[in-house]
Order: C-alpha cells, then sequence, then structure tokens
C-alpha cells in the first residue's frame, strides 16, 4: 500500500520571516516579586512608593515571632566525643571447668624459716651432745651407768639368786677363820664378810628435808620391815647425828659394828642408807640415782602435806637393799 504525504507546510510568500522569542511569563506574586527578570524586556512596571507613609499600629502582634534585634553568631563547632568503652565481650560459652579454689593471700616471705634455724643450731646442739657424752664431769654415763647396774642386778636377784662370781675358799682359810670366828663371838659368814672387803645396804631410810621426818623405810631384817615401830628408835639415834655442828647434813658417819651412814639430800626428801661394810663412789652413785627417781615419781606428792607414801614408796627403797658387791662362794 502507498501512503500519500502530505508536504509540509511553508510560510507564506506575502508574509516576512520573524523571529518567534520566548513566552513571556507573569511575574509570580510572592516575596521575591521585586527580584528583577533575568529578561529585561519582560518585567512589568513596578507601583511608585507612596508619598506620606500610611501610620501603622503601635502595637507588635503577639501571633508574630519576635523581631531579631541580634544577628545569631554561628554555633559552635560540635566536638568529636569519643564513645565510652565498653565492656569487654562475655566469653564464649565453654566447658565447665574443674573448679579450683583461689589461692590464699601470699603471707610476706619471712626473714628466715626452719631450715635457717636448724642449720644455726646445729653445731651448737651437736657440741652440747659431745660434751655432755664424752664429758668426764657430770656427763652422760653418770646417768645411764647406775640406771644399767640397777637394771642389771634387780634382773639376776630376780632369776638367778645362787650365781657366784667368786670361787670357795681354800681348806685352810676356812679352817683358820672359823677358830678366828669361835674365839670372837661372831658367825664365820662375819669373818669372811669382812676378810673378803664386801659391802652391803642393810637399810635405808627416806626424811623429809625440812623437818627430818621419816616418810618411807626398807630393811634387810623381815621384823625390821614390817613394822615402823622397831625402826622409830634406829631413825632418831641416826637424825640426831646427820647434822654437824654448822647444821649441815653430813654426807657419811660411822656406826657401831663396822657400819657407816650414807646421806644423800634431794629437793624435797634426804635418803639416808646403812652400809655394812667398806662403801664406794659406786654405792653413792647408786643412792643418787636412787633419789632422782624418787623425786621425779612422786614430786606431786611431796608437795602436797599429808601424803601417805610410806607404802607406795617401799618397792623404790627395796632396790637400794640390793646394792651389794657380789657374793661369795662361802
Amino acid at each position: 500500500m502507498t501512503a500519500v504525504l502530505s508536504p509540509l507546510p511553508t510560510p507564506s510568500s506575502g508574509l516576512k520571516a520573524r523571529v518567534v522569542g520566548p513566552p513571556i511569563w507573569k511575574p509570580i506574586p510572592s516575596a521575591f516579586g521585586q527580584e528583577k527578570s533575568n529578561n529585561p524586556s519582560t518585567l512589568s512596571a513596578l507601583p511608585s512608593w507612596p508619598s506620606d507613609p500610611v501610620p501603622g499600629p503601635t502595637g507588635f502582634p503577639t501571633s508574630w515571632p519576635a523581631p531579631l534585634t541580634i544577628l545569631p553568631s554561628p554555633a559552635a563547632p560540635v566536638t568529636a566525643v569519643s564513645p565510652i568503652p565498653s565492656q569487654s565481650p562475655a566469653p564464649a560459652f565453654s566447658a565447665p571447668k574443674e573448679f579450683v579454689p583461689a589461692p590464699a593471700a601470699l603471707a610476706p616471705e619471712p626473714d628466715f624459716t626452719d631450715d635457717d634455724l636448724r642449720e644455726a643450731f646445729g653445731p651448737i646442739v651437736e657440741q652440747a651432745v659431745r660434751s655432755a657424752v664424752y664429758a668426764k664431769e657430770n656427763g652422760i654415763d653418770t646417768y645411764l651407768e647406775p640406771m644399767l647396774r640397777a637394771t642389771i642386778r634387780r634382773a639376776l636377784a630376780e632369776y638367778s639368786p645362787a650365781s657366784r662370781p667368786f670361787q670357795g675358799p681354800r681348806a685352810f682359810d676356812r679352817l683358820f677363820w672359823l677358830f678366828q670366828a669361835l674365839f670372837s663371838s661372831r658367825t664365820y659368814e662375819e669373818i669372811l664378810f669382812e676378810k673378803t672387803h664386801r659391802f652391803q645396804v642393810e637399810e635405808v631410810f627416806l626424811l623429809d628435808v625440812s623437818s627430818l621426818a621419816l616418810i618411807s623405810f626398807a630393811s634387810c631384817d623381815p621384823a625390821r620391815h614390817s613394822s615402823a615401830k622397831r625402826v622409830t628408835s634406829t631413825v632418831h639415834r641416826l637424825t640426831m647425828q646427820l647434822r654437824d655442828e654448822d647444821a649441815k647434813i653430813r654426807e657419811t658417819f660411822e656406826l657401831p659394828d663396822q657400819r657407816n651412814a650414807i646421806s644423800r639430800v634431794g629437793r624435797h626428801v634426804i635418803l639416808m642408807a646403812v652400809v655394812r661394810g667398806r662403801s664406794n663412789d659406786l654405792v653413792l652413785s647408786d643412792l643418787e640415782f636412787a633419789l632422782r627417781r624418787i623425786e621425779d615419781q612422786f614430786r606431786e606428792q611431796f608437795l602436797s602435806q599429808g601424803s601417805a607414801l610410806l607404802e607406795p614408796l617401799q618397792p623404790f627403797l627395796e632396790d637400794c637393799l640390793l646394792i651389794q658387791a657380789p657374793a661369795s662362794a662361802a
């Protein structure tokens, strides 16, 4: 199909070519109506300013905003504030661990420890032990030896009373001593005891240190050992000789029938023994040990007045009766 296009219109021959300008816009009624348009030819004429001002109202409408008398100053620059540090994020959930108690507050480190103290006292203690063991005076053997002797003597007296460390006397000596005993009105055992230089503790008395009163006693004679009345006269006679002219306690003094009295003074009591024969240093040390053991065992009873100690103390005094020289074979 063939389209028939009409020719473009051409201007009339009698009309001149003209330039079409932009259309003229009316001014917008606004506060900006006084502004000039870009095209001065298209602006309309402004009305004339009135000659006489029209008096306005004296008051300012309250509905209007207050006029500005002072221009507002520019706002102060805003200082950037750093954000508040937030708390550390919560730890991620993990499996429960074994509870371990928090350690206590650590104490300040001491100036010295037990090891330092042990090291400092080591030489002192060692020297003291050496002096106690090897000293000739008041050494450890001074206390140990009497204790061992007392223990061995008691064991031998209980389990082997028939043991004799000596051999029997010869026939000539035995015959001579028999005749001597016959003419001196003494027994053969007394002559033999004297000739072999034996010693034996026959009686032991325990006296009060302040009043010299009898506390307890022990005797080899069963009749005297069983009755305190039978030894009362002996105790009075011995206490009369116990003090010297200066009122001091005598350590030893002689008695009739070749006997000696030996006394050992303690803090609370006095131990006095009647020894038959010749005594020696062994007898003195053994009696000293017996006195210390009694005072250590009965210290509280000695401090209290009126304690009955006659029978409780007799077993300790009986140990003193075992102090004797080795028995002879006769």
